[in-house]
């Protein structure tokens, strides 16, 4: 039974891909990857299904495990190299093999830095659709704002009824002012009148 396990395991192995598997230059390009898979995973738009969201969780994966698992063979195929030989031939297969690595790990470079503009791009959807239910909001909120606008303009207008008739209210305290002194000096004639009499 433990033989079976072990089996088991060593035939798994091409469906995972270890991190003592990779080398460090390597081992940060998978992160990449898995970087900018997670920012469009994660995005609004993508849960919302506002760009394809099966695609992506179909081909997204598909596109990681593909440069995990070549990260892996590059790293193992970088890792053995041939001893150093005076050879013609052998030192002519070394130059044609960094070569396949170099193209190898230029390819997949590409790949992620067009995951990391895929990625760029959802961000930036996801700003924009943030940006519009803000505007969306607002828009909802017009005929509250055009109800205060109309209450500010009823305001603008009560102030110049109640200013009117704070003039008003001047004039006829000017009026009563007037004729207290008028009164005031009927008053005083009239005293010393009824004094002499």
């Amino acid at each position: 039974m433990y033989r079976r396990r072990l089996r088991a395991l060593d035939a798994a192995t091409e469906h995972y891909v270890q991190d003592r598997d990779l080398t460090d230059d390597t081992r940060g390009l998978l992160v990449r990857a898995q970087r900018a898979q997670s920012t469009i995973i994660g995005s609004q738009v993508h849960r919302l299904d506002l760009i394809d969201r099966q695609r992506n969780e179909v081909v997204l994966p598909v596109q990681v495990w593909e440069i995990a698992s070549a990260r892996r063979e590059y790293s193992r195929l970088s890792g053995s190299t041939a001893a150093d030989s005076s050879s013609a031939e052998v030192v002519a297969l070394q130059a044609v093999r960094r070569q396949a690595l170099r193209v190898s790990r230029d390819g997949v470079e590409q790949r992620i830095v067009a995951l990391e503009e895929y990625a760029a791009q959802v961000c930036e959807a996801d700003l924009r659709y943030r940006e519009l239910q803000q505007i969306q909001r607002l828009v909802e909120g017009n005929d509250d704002a055009l109800d205060l606008l109309a209450r500010t303009a009823a305001d603008a207008l009560a102030v110049a009824e109640i200013e009117a008739m704070s003039k008003e209210a001047a004039i006829v305290a000017k009026t009563f002012s007037s004729a207290l002194d008028r009164a005031s000096a009927a008053a005083v004639i009239a005293l010393p009148t009824r004094a002499t009499a």
